[in-house]
C-alpha cells in the first residue's frame, strides 16, 4: 500500500509542479502539500540524491543555502534546491519531487535544502541529510520560536546521528548540538577582530552564563550579542576550537584567509558585513567537507554576490539607494542590520518598512521585539533622518525617541508609499530601505519611487 501511495503522490506532485510552472507560478509548496496529503510518509519514502545537505538556523539560512547550491552547480553538479525559501515540510517535499524522475529514481547529484528551524522535527528524521549546516541560534520571534534553547532542543532531538554537523564555534547555543548522540561535528569561526569588545554592547545577550553550572562566563572577545569566544572559570566549559578559522579580517580586505589543518587558503570576500562573513565561512566549511577543492570553491565564490533579495544597492547620481533585509519580530536580525547601517560611510537616511505583513492583517503583531532591538545604533550623527512607515509607525517613533533620536530627525508615514516623496535626499550619500521578509514588494516599490525622484532632479 505504501508503494502505491508513494507512486501516486509522486506522479500527482510532478504533474502539479509542471502545471503550475506552465502558468507562471513558482510551484514551491503546493506539489509537496499534495504529495504529503496522499502519502504522509512521502519525505521518508521518496528516493534522495547521493548528496543531501540541509541548512538551518535563525538567520542566514537562505544566503548559505543558495551559496552552497550555486557553488555545487558551478562545479558541475545537478542540484535540486528550495532557492526561494519554501522551507517547511511541504516545500521540502516539492523540492525532493524535482530531484527524481517520473519512475522515482534520483535524477540530481545533490539536493540542498533550507529548513525552517522549527520544522526540523518534521523533516530531518525522514530526509536524513548527510550534512546539516547550522548558521546559529538567536532570540527570534517569541510567538514563532519562543527561546533559542527551545529551538536547540528541537534540532538536537531530531537530527539523525549519522548527519555531520557544520557548526559555528563562536555561537554558544548551536555549538553544543550533537553532543549527546555523538554526531561528527565540524566547526567554523573567526579569531579576534578589531571591532570586538570585552563586554556586551547589545540589549540582547542570551548566553552570559555557563550552560553547565550557571557561573558567569568570561569572554576572551565578544563580537555582538553572544557571538565570541567564552569560557567558564568554574567548570572549564569553553567555546569549541574551530576547524575552519579566519585569523584576521581587515576593514579594507577583498579576500579572507581560511586556515584548516594548518593550511591557509584564500577566498574572495563577498560581503564585509560580519554576519555575512560567517555565512560565507559556513558555506566554505560545508563545501570543503563535501570534498570540493579550495580552488574550485574560491573560483565559484568569485562569481557570486550577496543575495539581491537580502542586500542590493543602486546608485543614482551621488546617492546610493540600498535595500537590506531586516527580519521583523527578530530583534537580533534587525539589530545586525542597524549596526551594519551605522558602520557604513557618509550621511544616511534610514527607512523602516519592518511590519510583519501577515500578522498585520490580523492586528496581532507582537511589538515588544522593537524594545529588544538596538535602535540606539541609529542615534548617530551620520544618520540625518529615520522614516517610520506602516500602520505601527507610532510604535517605531516612540522606540526611536527612547533610543535618543531627536524628534526633528524622525518622519512618520502611515502609508508606506508616501515616504519616497517626503524623505530628505539633499546632502545625503545613501538611503537605506530596511524591510521584513513579507514586505519586500512594498520596499521594492518604495525604492523604485525614490530612484525616480532622484533621477528627476538630475
Amino acid at each position: 500500500m505504501s508503494t502505491v501511495r508513494l507512486s501516486t503522490a509522486r506522479v500527482v506532485a510532478k504533474l502539479t509542479y509542471y502545471l503550475l510552472r506552465l502558468i507562471g507560478r513558482n510551484a514551491s509548496n503546493l506539489p509537496g502539500w499534495i504529495a504529503l496529503l496522499i502519502c504522509p510518509s512521502y519525505l521518508e519514502l521518496i528516493a534522495k540524491p547521493p548528496l543531501c545537505v540541509a541548512v538551518t538556523g535563525t538567520n542566514g539560512k537562505t544566503t548559505v543555502t543558495n551559496m552552497i547550491a550555486d557553488v555545487l552547480i558551478d562545479s558541475g553538479y545537478s542540484v535540486a534546491t528550495n532557492r526561494i525559501g519554501s522551507n517547511i515540510a511541504s516545500g521540502i517535499a516539492s523540492t525532493l519531487t524535482t530531484s527524481v524522475s517520473w519512475s522515482g529514481k534520483p535524477n540530481k547529484d545533490a539536493c540542498v535544502l533550507e529548513v525552517d528551524e522549527r520544522a526540523t522535527r518534521l523533516i530531518l528524521p525522514f530526509v536524513k541529510p548527510g550534512y546539516l549546516v547550522v548558521t546559529g541560534l538567536f532570540r527570534d520571534s517569541l510567538k514563532r520560536n519562543a527561546h533559542p534553547d527551545y529551538i536547540f532542543d528541537v534540532i538536537d532531538t531530531y537530527t539523525p546521528p549519522t548527519t555531520t554537523l557544520i557548526l559555528n564555534a563562536d555561537e554558544l547555543c548551536s555549538a553544543r548540538l550533537g553532543e549527546t548522540q555523538g554526531n561528527q561535528r565540524v566547526y567554523f569561526g573567526i579569531e579576534a577582530m578589531e571591532s570586538d569588545v570585552d563586554s556586551a554592547v547589545d540589549l540582547v545577550t542570551d548566553y552570559s552564563f555557563c550552560p553547565n553550572c550557571m557561573t558567569k562566563l568570561e569572554y576572551a572577545h565578544l563580537r555582538y550579542h553572544h557571538i565570541g569566544r567564552a569560557g567558564c572559570p568554574a567548570c572549564g566549559f569553553s567555546s569549541p576550537v574551530p576547524d575552519y578559522v579566519i585569523m584576521y579580517v581587515g576593514s579594507g580586505d577583498e579576500a579572507i584567509e581560511v586556515t584548516h589543518q594548518g593550511v591557509e587558503s584564500s577566498y574572495p570576500l563577498i560581503s564585509n558585513a560580519t554576519f555575512n562573513i560567517y555565512n560565507e565561512l559556513a558555506a566554505i566549511a560545508a563545501l570543503s567537507e563535501m570534498g570540493l577543492s579550495q580552488d574550485a570553491i574560491a573560483a565559484s565564490l568569485g562569481k557570486l554576490g550577496t543575495l539581491e533579495s537580502r542586500l542590493k544597492s543602486t546608485t543614482v547620481g551621488s546617492v546610493s539607494v540600498i535595500q537590506a533585509m531586516s527580519k521583523g519580530q527578530s530583534c537580533v536580525s534587525a539589530t545586525r542590520t542597524l549596526d551594519f547601517v551605522r558602520t557604513q560611510p557618509g550621511r544616511k537616511v534610514v527607512v523602516l518598512v519592518m511590519d510583519d505583513w501577515y500578522d498585520r492583517k490580523k492586528s496581532v503583531e507582537y511589538v515588544g521585539w522593537i524594545y529588544d532591538t538596538d535602535f540606539e545604533f541609529l542615534a548617530d550623527d551620520s544618520v540625518v533622518q529615520v522614516v517610520a512607515c506602516g500602520p505601527r509607525c507610532y510604535d517605531y517613533e516612540l522606540r526611536l525617541l527612547l533610543a535618543g533620536i531627536e524628534k526633528e530627525r524622525i518622519l512618520r508615514c502611515e502609508l508606506e508609499m508616501e515616504a519616497p516623496a517626503q524623505l530628505q535626499i539633499d546632502d545625503v550619500d545613501s538611503v537605506f530601505v530596511l524591510y521584513d521578509t513579507s514586505t519586500i514588494d512594498v520596499a521594492m516599490d518604495m525604492k523604485q519611487a525614490l530612484i525616480s525622484r532622484l533621477e528627476a532632479r538630475k
